[in-house]
């Protein structure tokens, strides 16, 4: 009897088709999202991942517009830094392409799709293998997060391999797989250091495993010390790292400890990023990846500790989320169900991006299957191994327990914070060979049909859909902070038109949303629109008068304008509500100055220099206010700090300039003004200042040539108009008369 090519190679061909299909489908996706108006242009953690990544690249650590300074290279990491780092490479290899990334990671979600068939594979059988590789091509959550600058694939690509690897280890004993799956989970802590729970747990199995088998106890302890040196040395120089920048223990990341409290207070519904009294304990309006330095400076501020450092402020907010189920108990259980009620519930649920309307308006991903769908399978594959025990395939019950020990090990990781879409899908893929031996099992049945079974089958997957996909827990997502970040990703991409629409939209969706009207704001004033800009702001303003935003900008225009008690009133608001906000400080020191108050002007720019000494508009704007007063030691002495702090900055050599030529000293006066010509050959205001000097040095052809240079970029220039007429028109008469 001849075997055709395709029974031969059945298996090979089956996954091929898979893999082929899992690609087109990527690919369409990534069509797509190549419009999408974040793209290229990140918001909230993607955005924090792409300036780190960038960063490590460039060695320039400037913040994006709009965002605090995070102090990546100089604190403890605040996020676990190994995606970072991997996308830095990513970038560094590809000339900084956005495309990269995103194909490498389809790349990765291709392997996953193997790496989730050799699981089912080794669990049970190569059938539910083929059926696990199929769920995980088509499902929606990997092919969704392989399109963005974050974590998820990868963390995946990380737990799949531990468990392949492990299960490799039950039928080899090889300590190289045993080794490999060690290294992965050390790489996996430095994604997700919540993976350290089920790594323990991991730990523990591995000791029992080999007991089991060998029977000594040496044997066993030999194998978890395989697996922990490995494993930690991995992560620990990520460890002595975070204690060299700071002098203090900070295992991975930081925030532990504030996402504790998030998920563990009683205002918290368990499924957003929120402190409910983060103004009242640090003079922090909102939290974001950028701003966690300034909580921990307000947190310490707040209690009264002057040297108050990241751990403190972490164990600070473990405390706080411990207290709560101390003096809550019930409260905090309930919180507790409604967590895990949710993470197996039916609801996408928003972390950084509104996930749910990311999915449901994709031409691609809204027809594909969901958490749910596959959740029925997986239930239906669960129950039906542990009710017909006579039809397990042979020797999966240990197999079986690794994994359900590993998924639980996950699941329980993330119960203590707070839930979102990105922390429970890595956990599916995990599970998918449940849901291809349900497939397996009930094909089976109705091939050779039993109606004992074939009900319990049909019980079985009523009893899962119902599970899956009804809850009695409600989510509702934000469509308006949807169109919000996309409004916010058109404009950093230079779409304003497209930017404005968002707004709007965000707007009409939900009518107080405040910071779309401090977003429209902005985009008035780039272009040129400024009383527009001002009403959007005192709209802002009117929906929540504690804006400080708003209130910061607004003052700005007044202040352009020459409002200066109106600027003065309104940057005071903003203060009032973020006094860590050293630009609003550095605007109403700069307001004072212009109304002569230079006391004030000089202690609201102590102030902010205090908040950040590397502020870099701070010790200028002291300058400043020293140049003012003529006292120009100092000035030159605050000049000279801060052109060391911002070496490209033009304006700070000019100034520095301006006051050297003041006190006489015209050579150094000379110097620094052609420093600030070398920053810009164009700067008028230099130009300006150095025929100044040569004027008074008799050099009057040097001081011509530098008047007319502020003429050819400044026209309507008066004063410089006047030296040109008073000095350079002579010499030219001199020199025709002579001739």
């Amino acid at each position: 009897m001849t075997i055709s090519f395709f029974q031969r190679h059945r298996q090979s061909l089956l996954l091929g088709a898979i893999l082929l299909l899992g690609l087109t489908l990527r690919l369409a996706y990534l069509y797509f999202n190549m419009q999408a108006p974040d793209f290229e242009s990140p918001i909230l953690d993607p955005q924090l991942n792409d300036y780190w990544a960038r960063a490590l690249i460039s060695g320039d650590w400037t913040p994006p517009p709009h965002a605090e300074n995070p102090h990546i290279a100089e604190t403890p990491y605040g996020r676990p830094p190994a995606y970072p780092w991997l996308l830095a490479g990513i970038y560094f290899l590809f000339r900084n392409s956005y495309l990269a990334p995103r194909c490498i990671q389809i790349l990765v979600g291709l392997v996953t799709i193997l790496l989730v068939f050799l699981l089912g594979k080794k669990i049970f059988t190569p059938k539910v293998g083929i059926i696990a590789a199929f769920f995980m091509a088509v499902f929606w959550s990997p092919i969704y997060f392989e399109g963005e600058l974050n974590s998820p694939p990868w963390e995946v690509l990380v737990m799949l391999s531990i468990a392949v690897l492990l299960l490799h280890w039950t039928s080899t004993s090889s300590r190289y797989a045993l080794g490999s799956a060690a290294l992965f989970l050390g790489l996996g802590i430095l994604m997700r250091p919540n993976l350290l729970l089920p790594g323990l747990i991991l730990l523990l199995w591995i000791f029992f495993y080999s007991l089991s088998k060998s029977k000594k106890i040496i044997h066993a302890c030999r194998q978890i010390l395989l697996f922990f040196v490995v494993s930690a040395a991995i992560i620990s120089p990520v460890i002595i790292r975070n204690y060299y920048v700071a002098h203090e223990f900070i295992f991975v990341s930081y925030y532990g400890g504030i996402n504790a409290y998030i998920g563990n207070n009683p205002d918290s519904p368990g499924t957003e990023a929120k402190v409910p009294d983060l103004y009242e304990i640090s003079g922090v309006e909102k939290w974001n990846c950028f701003n966690y330095p300034g909580i921990v400076k307000g947190l310490g501020l707040s209690l009264g500790e002057k040297n108050f450092g990241f751990s403190e402020a972490s164990h600070y907010f473990y405390r706080r989320a411990i207290q709560f189920w101390w003096e809550h108990p019930f409260e905090a259980l309930k919180l507790s169900l409604k967590k895990a009620g949710l993470f197996w519930g039916p609801y996408e649920i928003s972390d950084s991006k509104v996930v749910h309307y990311e999915r449901s308006r994709s031409p691609v991903l809204a027809h594909l299957p969901r958490f749910s769908h596959l959740l029925i399978f997986i239930i239906t594959g669960l129950a039906a191994w542990f009710l017909f025990r006579q039809e397990r395939p042979p020797r999966s019950r240990g197999k079986v327990l690794l994994i359900l020990l590993f998924a639980a090990g996950y699941f329980l990781s993330i119960l203590p914070f707070f839930i979102t879409e990105r922390y429970r899908f890595p956990i599916i893929p995990l599970l998918l060979p449940f849901a291809g031996y349900a497939v397996v099992w009930g094909m089976g049945l109705v091939l050779q049909p039993s109606f004992k079974k074939l009900a319990a089958l049909g019980a079985i997957f009523v009893f899962a859909f119902v599970t899956a996909f009804y809850s009695p827990l409600t989510y509702t997502p934000n469509l308006s902070t949807w169109h919000l970040h996309r409004g916010i990703a058109f404009a950093a991409r230079g779409n304003p038109k497209a930017a404005q629409e968002s707004f709007l939209s965000a707007i009409s969706a939900k009518p107080d949303n405040d910071e779309s009207y401090v977003q429209l704001g902005y985009l008035s004033v780039n272009a040129g629109e400024i009383e527009e800009a001002m009403e959007y702001y005192r709209e802002a303003l009117k929906i929540n008068p504690v804006n400080f935003l708003a209130a910061n900008n607004l003052g700005y225009e007044y202040f352009l304008q020459g409002n200066y008690q109106e600027a003065e009133r309104l940057y005071r608001i903003a203060i009032s509500r973020q006094p860590f906000f050293t630009l609003t400080l550095n605007n109403l020191g700069n307001t004072l100055l212009a109304m002569g108050e230079a006391s004030g002007a000089l202690a609201s720019f102590e102030k902010a220099l205090s908040i950040n000494p590397k502020d870099p508009h701070a010790r200028y704007n002291i300058a400043n206010v020293y140049l003012q007063m003529r006292d120009f030691n100092k000035a030159i002495e605050s000049y000279e700090r801060a052109f060391e702090d911002q070496p490209f900055n033009p304006d700070i050599a000019n100034n520095c300039g301006l006051a050297f030529s003041e006190s006489g000293q015209l050579e150094e006066a000379i110097g620094w003004l052609n420093t600030a010509l070398s920053l810009d050959p164009s700067y008028a205001l230099a130009h300006l200042n150095l025929g100044k000097i040569y004027e008074d040095l008799g050099q009057l052809s040097t001081a011509c040539h530098h008047f007319e240079a502020v003429l050819n970029t400044w026209p309507d220039h008066e004063e410089a108009r006047q030296h040109v007429e008073a000095i350079c028109v002579k010499k030219e008469d001199r020199s025709a008369r002579t001739d």
